[in-house]
């Protein structure tokens, strides 16, 4: 009987440690999205706009391309109009 003890503790570690690995790789793939804001000069507040990353990337614009506006997150809750959006967003990946 010991000697089945010892065996079947390292296969349940071992199986743990394998979880745990995967796990950790998967959730390490994810993207951070973030609601974006925009300064709507018309109504003097930011509005919200499309979905970006906070992971370091290309620069989220509001059509995607280098020349369009850029757009900003919140560094506090993400609600309709903030006070201020100041945090540097980034392109959601592919």
């Amino acid at each position: 009987m010991k000697n089945f003890i010892l065996p079947a503790v390292l296969i349940l570690i071992g199986t743990g440690t394998a979880f745990a690995t995967q796990e950790a790789k998967s959730s390490s793939n994810k993207l951070a999205a973030r609601q974006g804001y925009i300064f709507n000069s018309a109504t003097n507040q930011w509005d919200r706009s499309i979905m970006c990353s906070d992971d370091f990337d290309v620069i989220c614009t509001l059509n995607g391309l280098p020349t369009g506006q850029q757009v900003f997150g919140t560094a506090g809750e993400e609600v309709d109009h903030p006070e201020t959006a100041n945090v540097e967003l980034y392109k959601l990946g592919n």
